[in-house]
């Protein structure tokens, strides 16, 4: 009977190590489950859609290589995004020139600035005006003017745009048109889609 009994009370002991091994598996198990999630990756979206500082009442500016400044952008608020170098301004105006003295001029309830491409969009009651270059003569210094809902300024191409309907007003007439591009470099408007209204020539 006693070595039945210590043949029980070895095995019993044999059997410790497996019992405390999986009642540590069972309470790692409980603890994983019990411990709240981190949500790592949904902070870290969040984090990238947030601004990484905000400013009013502010001013960028650009220059060329050789120091001289060729756009000046101001704000009411300016918030900067740091995934594309974004700015995101309210109440925007733009003051652009070139090498050869030609300027543009422009405001919006908001715009979008890439630092990256080195573009400009104006969003809402967008207005420009684009100066001819001083000396100028004729109709061809009359500044010319544009309306719309949204305009696009490239500062590398020196190109406005946009794909949706802009007025285009000038001393010799006003055109309409569902898209429009405008080089500031030469001067020359393309206008695409439901083109329409007048300008009034100079005779030869």
């Amino acid at each position: 009977m006693k070595k039945l009994w210590l043949h029980a009370l070895d095995q019993a002991r044999s059997a410790i190590p497996i019992v405390a091994v999986a009642g540590l598996a069972a309470f790692t198990w409980w603890l994983v489950q019990s411990t709240p999630r981190s949500n790592g990756p949904a902070r870290a979206a969040a984090a990238s859609s947030a601004p990484d500082y905000e400013l009013e009442q502010a001013r960028v500016e650009r220059f060329a290589p050789k120091g001289q400044l060729v756009s000046v952008l101001d704000g009411r608020v300016m918030r900067h995004y740091v995934d594309g170098d974004r700015l995101v301004i309210d109440e925007v105006r733009l003051s652009a020139r070139d090498d050869a003295g030609k300027r543009l001029q422009a405001v919006a309830r908001q715009g979008f600035a890439d630092g990256v491409n080195q573009t400009v969009t104006l969003k809402g009651g967008a207005h420009a005006v684009a100066f001819a270059e001083p000396g100028a003569k004729g109709l061809a210094s009359s500044p010319v003017t544009f309306e719309g809902e949204i305009l696009k300024a490239d500062n590398r191409s020196q190109v406005l745009s946009s794909d949706q309907p802009v007025r285009l007003l000038h001393e010799a007439g006003v055109v309409r048109g569902g898209s429009m591009l405008h080089d500031q470099r030469t001067g020359i408007t393309e206008f695409h889609q439901h083109v329409s209204g007048y300008y009034d020539a100079p005779r030869r």
